[in-house]
């Protein structure tokens, strides 16, 4: 069977055989199988390392604080000491921190169950 094509600068081929057809489909078909997948590493690529570098400056942040934190934890210790014997101004330094740590704690609690509760609510 002779099939004629018209191919894009016009001029007209023609095929002997269904093979050299089917390889032809098959080629372009791995074509553009390789370039969409290129396409989908490229943008996985991009968007890891977007995501990797916002994550490294969000740690950077958090130790920031965090320093910063316990330089001024560390200064209030030592004007606390300015008075006060050294186990008697860490423990009014840490004090109000563990009752901060002890209602944020528990100001965390209701919030995920009451999620708990809407889900099992929608389910059921």
């Amino acid at each position: 069977m002779t099939d004629k094509h018209l191919p894009v600068d016009g001029s007209v081929q023609t095929y002997s055989d269904w093979p050299t057809l089917m390889e032809r489909a098959l080629d372009d078909v791995s074509r553009i199988l390789r370039s969409e997948v290129h396409m989908l590493q490229t943008s996985i690529g991009a968007t890891l390392e977007a995501q990797f570098s916002n994550a490294l400056a969000q740690l950077v942040i958090v130790a920031v604080m965090m320093s910063g934190a316990i330089c001024v934890l560390s200064a209030a210790i030592l004007l606390l000491h300015q008075w006060l014997p050294w186990w008697q101004a860490f423990g009014i330094v840490g004090l109000p921190l563990l009752v901060v740590g002890l209602v944020s704690n528990a100001a965390m609690k209701p919030a995920s169950g009451i999620e708990t509760e809407k889900v099992s609510g929608a389910t059921s």
